[in-house]
């Protein structure tokens, strides 16, 4: 009897399932075309972030469910599946194999560095050893002097505010490009420069230690550096210190990630004392220790806290002695409310003709006495990881500014004082206002109108009302810094981008007006502000530093 087993048509049902899995694949597929589109359609209140994660999201369950089409429901043979899956996999263990590190940036785009890339600690020792043979290493005297008002001593300017007072910059910088001085290797972590007469001073990772540096401001040589073991890492943010050295009367303070408050010579880089400022066992913030210190009189004032509490302290500048400490418990709202610890800088402010400091932690903004640390006024302003990272703006009546991302968005409130007692700050917006939602970066203030950067894009913002003036980066990348940072000088926002681009922007209410555009570093991650002092731009990443002459002619 022949054979005609070869004939046989497979089942029905078995056609019918594969065709169903198949179309339920398609709808899949496109339904996740769709949502992604969708999600790069509108502007989410998080922010460009939220669109790449939930993008990731997206692409991985649409390669699982292509998978699953072809394990169960396409008609090639279980052997050609299973070689298929092997290569995959083994591609997939040889392409993590070739990646050292992973590092985000500020929308959580992944950045990769490969193992056939030197590291920085490579790079750093390569370049010392060049300038060493080449004979340049050592730095001619350094006159210091009295600051002046060109000097850059603290985290964003004297005053804290992003203002910079300097000469004219260079307009025309395709023509006439800013002059580069010099450009070489530097340690990890996010830190700023702060610059007196010719010396730069920053705070480095390098290796397991964190590193205080001084630099020659004309040429970028190593002056000292003050070393200490000391690695904080996190893994969405990365690893290094964040805060940068404040310079005041001869003498550099400078705070670790892990909660290492240092005093040095401005000189000679000795050690004139050292505090751990976290007591024993308390936790590091999910971030690390952002405060730049502040400087008072005889007095140095960080943000010490942890998470749960307690943390503005202030010691003797000259001995390191410790003077006082915030209550760890808010008095003016909810009894057991917890000071946590935030990732804004301390600042001296005069309210109603009371000088005080003003924290923008964890919780809110909230006022100290300078001279006994007693709590004058809190506000509640907080989002829920109580990420607070941009200063706060101080109008001349009262009213202070408070801007952040994660959805939160921005408050101006009043503080006032009635027969000499501090009253409950006042909202004056209608909320929320999600006009301009400050995530890494810091606004200014000029001429009446608040300037500061909307999830990575300008904006310019009416005090009086919380209404934008305008948005820029509408058009292509145009007003896009994505997660850099912006400081004011003779009006003008000169802008240092989250890619390595500087961008000078006239600062007008009447529209976005990009004046200048140049690419400085070759990356996709600077989260570290910029400085600029006598019309040099001193930009530095987690991993180079550059000094630029932007000096009109």
């Amino acid at each position: 009897m022949p054979d005609s087993s070869s004939d046989v048509s497979p089942p029905r049902s078995a056609g019918l399932w594969r065709l169903a899995g198949t179309v339920v694949t398609v709808v899949a597929l496109v339904a996740g075309i769709g949502g992604m589109g969708y999600i790069w359609s509108i502007e989410p209140d998080w922010g460009r972030g939220m669109q790449i994660v939930v993008t990731y999201g997206i692409v991985l369950l649409m390669l699982f469910v292509a998978l699953l089409w072809v394990t169960l429901f396409s008609r090639f043979r279980w052997r050609s599946i299973a070689a298929a899956f092997a290569l995959l996999l083994l591609a997939a263990v040889a392409g993590a194999a070739s990646v050292r590190e992973v590092e985000f940036g500020g929308d959580m785009q992944m950045i990769l560095h490969y193992r056939w890339e030197p590291t920085q600690e490579e790079l750093i020792r390569r370049h010392r050893q060049a300038v060493t043979e080449s004979g340049n290493e050592g730095s001619s005297g350094v006159s210091v002097g009295l600051p002046t008002a060109e000097d850059a001593p603290a985290y964003r300017g004297a005053y804290r505010d992003g203002v910079i007072v300097g000469p004219p910059l260079k307009q025309d910088w395709v023509s006439d490009p800013p002059r580069e001085l010099w450009r070489q290797p530097c340690g990890g972590g996010y830190a700023s420069f702060s610059v007196l007469g010719g010396l730069l001073v920053t705070i480095e990772q390098r290796g397991g230690s964190e590193a205080v540096v001084c630099y020659d401001a004309a040429t970028g040589h190593e002056r000292w550096t003050h070393e200490y073991s000391a690695s904080f890492a996190e893994p969405l943010g990365g690893t290094g210190p964040r805060a940068t050295p404040t310079i005041d009367d001869g003498t550099v303070f400078s705070f670790g990630a892990l909660g290492d408050l240092v005093a040095l010579d401005l000189v000679t880089g000795d050690v004139r004392w050292a505090k751990d400022l976290l007591p024993e066992g308390w936790p590091v913030v999910q971030w690390g220790m952002c405060s730049s210190p502040l400087v008072v009189g005889d007095q140095v004032i960080a943000e010490a806290g942890g998470p749960n509490g307690d943390g503005l302290v202030s010691l003797h500048r000259d001995t390191g002695e410790m003077l006082w400490q915030r209550p760890g418990v808010d008095r003016l709202s909810e009894p057991e409310a917890k000071n946590r610890a935030g990732y804004s800088s301390p600042l001296l402010a005069t309210i109603d003709g009371v000088e005080q400091v003003l924290i923008f932690d964890g919780e809110g903004i909230r006022s100290h006495a300078p001279e006994s640390g007693e709590q004058l006024w809190f506000h509640p302003f907080r989002s829920g990881e109580g990420v607070s990272v941009a200063q706060p703006i101080v109008f001349e009546d009262g009213r202070i500014f408070l801007s952040m991302s994660y959805g939160i968005g921005c408050r101006m409130i009043r503080v006032s004082r009635q027969d000499g007692q501090w009253q409950e700050p006042v909202s004056l917006w209608d909320e929320p206002n999600l006009n301009m939602k400050c995530k890494f970066t810091s606004p200014v203030l000029h001429d009446g109108f608040i300037y500061g950067l909307d999830e990575g894009i300008l904006v310019c913002l009416d005090p009086e009302t919380g209404k934008r003036m305008w948005k820029g980066g509408r058009e292509g990348t145009r007003g896009r810094f994505y997660h850099g940072q912006i400081l004011l000088t003779n009006g003008q926002i000169l802008g240092f981008t989250e890619r390595g681009d500087l961008v000078l922007v006239e600062a007008t209410p009447d529209a976005y007006q990009e004046l200048a555009h140049l690419s400085v570093l070759n990356t996709r991650k600077v989260w570290n502000p910029h400085i600029l002092s006598r019309g040099i731009a001193y930009v530095r990443s987690h991993e180079e530093m550059v000094a630029l002459d932007l000096n009109a002619k």
